[in-house]
């Protein structure tokens, strides 16, 4: 083989490396590009009768909601609710309301950073914060180093989900108009202006008769 062809060939396999370089450069640098992907603003409202209603908020009215329902890929529709026909309304799989007293819907919440419980005693303390675990029968959280305290079940009042507000930018209106406050938190409305943007979703009142019962949309 002739000099000149041994160039040419080092030639060719030396542009062959720099254009596969390049692609997968090029490749890297569009996966670092990747767009975030928005946020669904659609919610699951869960009714008393079993039925359920998926969509975005249209319109809160104090007793009133109003869904925007996808039907299918063209056709859409609305949906009213009231608050007294209402058992639950989540996001993602997330509680944003709810209408019963559920141990078990305590145990199956999944706290994101800003997020905590709010534990009301029979004693009248208040106790708020990430526990370390929530078991069948109470809570315990973390004190001091390897030092644990625990609040039994039927020391406790009440448990709230300080939950942050839904991922959507269409809800920011939710947390700031009267309305929307009145229709799920009528007894909240003074308390969530100074709660630092979260939402204090009612799980579990030992007052009412508890509800663990599964939920299936009966659709």
């Amino acid at each position: 083989m002739s000099k000149a062809s041994s160039r040419s060939i080092w030639r060719a396999a030396a542009a062959l490396a720099v254009l596969h370089c390049g692609v997968a450069g090029a490749q890297f640098h569009h996966r670092a590009k990747a767009v975030r992907v928005p946020p669904s603003t659609t919610m699951t409202f869960i009714k008393k009768d079993g039925s359920c209603v998926e969509g975005r908020i249209a319109k809160i009215e104090p007793k009133t909601l109003t869904i925007q329902t996808q039907a299918g890929a063209t056709q859409s529709g609305a949906a009213a609710l009231s608050r007294e026909s209402l058992l639950q309304a989540s996001q993602a799989g997330s509680l944003v309301f709810s209408a019963r007293s559920s141990w078990a819907d305590v145990e199956a919440v999944h706290l994101r950073p800003p997020e905590s419980f709010e534990l009301k005693l029979r004693s009248g303390k208040v106790v708020k914060g990430q526990p370390l675990r929530v078991t069948d029968d109470g809570f315990v959280f973390k004190r001091i180093a390897w030092l644990t305290t625990r609040y039994a079940k039927d020391q406790i009042v009440t448990v709230d989900y300080l939950r942050v507000k839904p991922d959507a930018d269409g809800f920011d209106y939710f947390t700031q108009a009267a309305p929307a406050l009145l229709f799920f938190y009528p007894d909240s409305y003074d308390r969530l202006k100074n709660d630092e943007g979260r939402i204090p979703v009612r799980l579990y009142d030992a007052v009412q008769k508890e509800d663990d019962a599964a939920l299936q949309c009966s659709r």
